[in-house]
C-alpha cells in the first residue's frame, strides 16, 4: 500500500438491511445524463484507518444539505464506529470500523433521521443523479491507488482492502479507457493532491464489478444541525 493512503473499511453483511432498502427512481433517472454534487472540502485520512469517519463527514458537508459547523472530529467519529460496530474493542485489537457503524453513530448523534442501503450500481447511480450523493463501501484494488492521466480509477490487481468513499457524479455519456461510455466521479479522503483535486472517475462496468463484489451504498434523510446551506447540483 503507497504510504499516507489509509483505508479501513470493514465488510459487515447483515440481511436486515435488506428491508431497508433505497427506492429505484427508475424514470426520473433515467432522463439525467449528468449530475455532480457540490463540495468544497477534500480530506486526508493519511495513514490511518479512519475512512468510514472521512467519508462520513464528507457526506454531511457536501451539497443538497450542507451540514458544516459543529461536526465531531474524524477521530472522535471514528471512536464512536469502534464502539458501535460489529466488532468487540477498539484499537489496537483491531483497525477500521463498517459504514453500517458510521451510519448508526450519525443517527445517534441526531444528523439523520433514517440510513437506507443499495447494493449494486445501478440504484445507487440512480440515487446519486436524482436526490444526492452516497457513501461506498467496497474492496479497494492495487489498480486503484493512483488514476490514469485521464483521472480513471483501473478497478484491476490484489486487494488491498477495503475502503469508503463518496459517489458525487455521474456521467452516462463519459468515455471510459475501456470503451464503454459512462462513469462515477468519487471523492476520496487522501488530500487534493490526489486524482484530479481529490477526485476520480471510475468506469460504470467498474462499479458495477464493485458492488457485486461484497459493495455497499448507503445514504440517509438528513437533518439539518445547524444553519444550513443548501446548494443545488451542478
Amino acid at each position: 500500500m503507497p504510504q499516507n493512503r489509509g483505508l479501513g473499511r470493514l465488510h459487515a453483511p447483515d440481511a436486515r438491511d435488506h428491508n431497508f432498502l433505497l427506492a429505484r427512481p427508475a424514470q426520473e433517472a433515467s432522463q439525467i445524463t449528468y449530475r455532480t454534487w457540490f463540495t468544497d472540502q477534500v480530506f486526508d485520512q493519511g495513514d490511518t484507518p479512519q475512512c468510514v469517519a472521512y467519508s462520513s463527514i464528507g457526506w454531511l458537508m457536501a451539497s443538497p444539505v450542507r451540514n458544516t459547523t459543529g461536526l465531531p472530529t474524524f477521530a472522535e467519529l471514528y471512536t464512536d464506529c469502534q464502539k458501535n460496530d460489529e466488532w468487540p474493542g477498539e484499537e489496537p485489537l483491531y483497525e477500521g470500523s463498517s459504514v453500517r457503524a458510521a451510519m448508526k453513530v450519525l443517527k445517534q448523534r441526531g444528523y439523520v433521521s433514517e440510513y437506507r442501503w443499495a447494493f449494486n450500481a445501478a440504484t445507487a447511480v440512480d440515487h446519486l443523479l436524482t436526490k444526492g450523493p452516497v457513501i461506498i463501501g467496497s474492496t479497494w484494488l492495487g489498480g486503484m491507488f493512483d488514476p490514469d492521466k485521464n483521472g480513471f480509477l483501473r478497478v484491476s490487481g490484489k486487494v488491498a482492502g477495503g475502503h469508503a468513499y463518496l459517489l458525487i457524479g455521474a456521467n452516462r455519456d463519459k468515455l471510459c479507457p475501456d470503451g464503454s461510455r459512462g462513469s462515477v466521479r468519487i471523492l476520496n479522503s487522501w488530500s487534493r493532491d490526489w486524482g484530479q483535486s481529490g477526485r476520480a472517475w471510475i468506469a460504470m462496468t467498474d462499479f458495477d464489478k464493485l458492488m457485486a463484489d461484497d459493495g455497499e451504498a448507503a445514504t440517509a434523510t438528513e437533518i439539518v444541525r445547524a444553519s444550513p446551506t443548501v446548494v443545488s447540483a451542478h
